[in-house]
């Protein structure tokens, strides 16, 4: 609950009729959305209309499940979150023929600037999804925003709602792997210096082998990524450690149809 008691999503007016609506994985849809959605709505407030001002744009995502996105500082969205910080992010599935009838999800919460001394690190994660980001993301004015998540709305389509997702359920703990953090940039570099492993996992989500790379690691999966798409393979248990993940990419090859859901 928020300042003066209001919720960050205000609830509808009127009551769902739960008893009819189709059953589906809240959770693990949301999670699914906020890993492997590319193209975002970003809205922000206008200060001087108090109008919403939305813009497509990219997003990643750092390793406990935090988005975060680029902005110019000249750009509008970075006058408007400088004066009021509360944002909302629309995700979809990319490539969806009828969006309503496919999941979404809505974040809403406030932008931080990314200190200066975490910068790199996030710089370096946001090209492993885009790699032509190194074109912006050296520009002077280059300025990159994480979102602390208040609240959120999953819809998975006609008759598919859910209001009582929490914005914690969409974190990923990463207390206890060390080991495996520690030494991430170092797997996800050597994943792709090979791409007889990556394949692997590309076929087990169904995928043809192609230019896929890793793009993200953390203790509960990792991101494929191309140019046009991100895939999420979810471990079948928790990994702390290097040895811990080579158990799960051995376990891949055994896994010729992997969902993307757990």
């Amino acid at each position: 609950m928020q300042e003066n008691s209001i919720l960050p999503i205000t609830p509808r007016g009127t009551e769902l009729n739960l008893s009819a609506a189709r059953p589906f994985e809240t959770i693990q849809e949301a999670r699914t959305l906020l890993r492997t959605a590319r193209l975002i709505a970003l809205g922000t407030i206008d200060p001087e209309s108090g109008y919403p001002y939305t813009m497509a744009t990219n997003v990643a995502i750092e390793p406990d499940g935090t988005p975060f996105f680029f902005v110019a500082r000249l750009a509008i969205h970075a006058r408007n979150i400088e004066a009021d910080n509360r944002v909302s992010l629309s995700f979809a599935e990319a490539g969806a023929p009828d969006a309503l009838t496919r999941p979404r999800l809505t974040l809403v919460g406030r932008a931080n600037v990314i200190p200066a001394c975490q910068v790199a690190d996030a710089k370096e994660r946001y090209a492993y999804r885009y790699p032509k980001a190194k074109l912006y993301l050296d520009l002077p004015d280059a300025q990159l925003y994480r979102v602390r998540v208040e609240a959120l709305q999953i819809n998975g389509g006609p008759a598919q709602n859910a209001n009582d997702v929490t914005a914690l359920a969409l974190k990923t703990d990463l207390a206890g792997a060390d080991d495996l953090m520690s030494r991430a940039k170092a797997e996800i570099d050597r994943l792709n210096r090979s791409p007889g492993e990556i394949s692997r996992l590309a076929a087990s989500l169904g995928k043809a082998s192609g230019t896929w790379r890793v793009s993200g690691l953390d203790p509960e999966g990792i991101e494929l990524s191309t140019g046009r798409e991100t895939l999420r393979y979810w471990f079948s248990r928790r990994v702390t450690s290097v040895d811990g993940l080579a158990d799960q990419l051995a376990c891949s090859i055994h896994s010729p149809s992997h969902s993307q859901k757990r």
